[in-house]
């Protein structure tokens, strides 16, 4: 997948105007392809040694064409991100001082490096494992603080712990299980029903990992919220309302929105994916495109978190409106600038009324989504009030299928004759699960997707 024998190169920060950039180098042939580029003083004839983690202010050269004034920090393997020898140069910023850079070093012995070719050699030379250095993907991506610290949590080595304690106690059941095998003379006979207990526990641990999986996805990806109703009751200006910006058209005509339109806010910390909609009705004559229209947001309501129902207090407010799977839902009443109080019926059957044209009571609204969050997943409202321990979805299909060898051992303790051997076989399945989630045990394949999804200089 990657030659670790190169020396490879790379812009580490974002492509494009700004104070400082920064170009990485990692390899055995860092510090000599810097000796080529860099002079402390222009005109020096004898340059002083670099020193591992002390800076060094100077000037990098093409020749005798001066380029740019830097500051470069050198590390000496293995006290370096990567574990290699690394050159971390920071210049001023802009799209082509950094360009010259990294050519230069290109030019001087140098590969440019693949996307994540970095954090890649941080994990082969045990910098990182793979919790770790997914972690450091998802602070890059990250969209919010709670994101960020809930990413950070597992750079620091939470999940890396938590798996890690879940292989040491499955192995010890394994250990004493082949003793018994082994040394059937020596070792008192197993105690079964005390080995089902000891992994129900840790099942049930693993099962309240796996559930804080949901969290992590939306933090990922968002709250995913659906803006349904008929047609013209005000979808699109709730939307444009909750942006605050003109995103979706709006006119008086039914049926204008005839597509699905996606748009991400951060309410409290939290990524919402709103998703406006085509107004839902019943007419014999509907063209095609608004046909297509309704059946997309007929699609868009079973993959929603969470469904806004908009209804028309200047009309008669009724809706029949089917969520499946019990997902939570919020009733809007819009048009309060139309009907003021006088219409009590429909609004005591709303959860909240509003005017999407003038902005009222929009902020309530936000409240009101950030707080139907608590009902999204089992571990209720951690979203809200706490951190959960970022699981991403290779992560999450691993440790379910870990769970599922150690059930599989559990039953058989239980409801049917099972040899040790094959006891400890399972559970040696069970521990290959974990290890593959922090990469002590992984196919080239996985690994080579894994670090694909980073970006160049990471």
């Amino acid at each position: 997948m990657y030659n670790l024998s190169d020396t490879i190169a790379a812009i580490s920060t974002p492509h494009g105007t700004g104070g400082i950039a920064g170009i990485r180098i990692s390899g055995s042939n860092s510090w000599e392809i810097i000796r080529k580029i860099f002079t402390r003083n222009v005109g020096a004839i004898h340059e002083l040694p670099l020193q591992h983690m002390h800076a060094c202010h100077g000037f990098i050269k093409d020749n005798e064409k001066l380029i740019d004034e830097v500051i470069i920090l050198p590390y000496k393997s293995p006290n370096s991100f990567t574990g290699e020898d690394v050159i971390e140069i920071f210049c001023h910023g802009g799209i082509q001082i950094p360009s010259m850079i990294l050519d230069l070093c290109l030019k001087s012995g140098a590969r440019l490096a693949k996307n994540g070719e970095f954090t890649y050699r941080a994990f082969i030379n045990g910098k990182v494992d793979l919790t770790e250095a997914e972690a450091i993907n998802e602070i890059i991506s990250a969209e919010t603080e709670k994101a960020v610290y809930a990413a950070g949590e597992v750079l620091r080595g939470t999940l890396k712990e938590k798996v890690k304690s879940f292989r040491e106690r499955i192995f010890s059941l394994i250990t004493s299980i082949e003793g018994a095998i082994e040394f059937p003379m020596d070792v008192s006979g197993l105690d079964r029903n005390e080995i089902a207990n000891s992994l129900k526990n840790i099942n049930l641990e693993l099962l309240e990992l796996i559930e804080t999986s949901k969290e992590g996805q939306i933090l990922r990806q968002g709250v995913k919220v659906s803006i349904v109703g008929s047609p013209n009751v005000g979808k699109s200006s709730l939307l444009n309302q909750l942006l605050e910006n003109d995103r979706s058209i709006v006119t008086e005509i039914p049926g204008t929105t005839r597509d699905t339109i996606e748009e991400k806010i951060i309410i409290k910390d939290i990524p919402f994916v709103f998703i406006d909609t085509a107004g839902i009705r019943d007419h014999a004559y509907l063209d095609k495109p608004e046909a297509l229209g309704i059946q997309r947001t007929k699609q868009a309501l079973e993959k929603a978190d969470i469904a806004v129902v908009v209804i028309d207090l200047s009309k008669e407010a009724t809706y029949n409106l089917s969520l499946k799977n019990g997902k939570p839902k919020i009733i809007v009443g819009n048009k309060i600038d139309l009907v003021g109080a006088l219409r009590e019926t429909p609004q005591q059957e709303c959860d909240i009324t509003i005017s999407a044209k003038y902005g009222t009571n929009i902020g309530d609204l936000k409240k009101l989504l950030v707080e139907k969050t608590k009902s999204i997943s089992p571990v209720g409202a951690s979203l809200a009030l706490a951190l959960p321990i970022y699981v991403n979805q290779r992560q999450k299909e691993l440790l379910t299928q870990s769970c599922s060898h150690i059930d599989f051992v559990v039953g058989a303790l239980r409801a049917m004759p099972i040899t040790e051997d094959l006891i400890a076989d399972e559970l040696k399945k069970a521990v290959s699960k974990l290890d593959e989630i922090s990469g002590q045990k992984i196919n080239d394949q996985i690994i080579a997707n894994i670090f694909s999804k980073f970006c160049i200089g990471k």
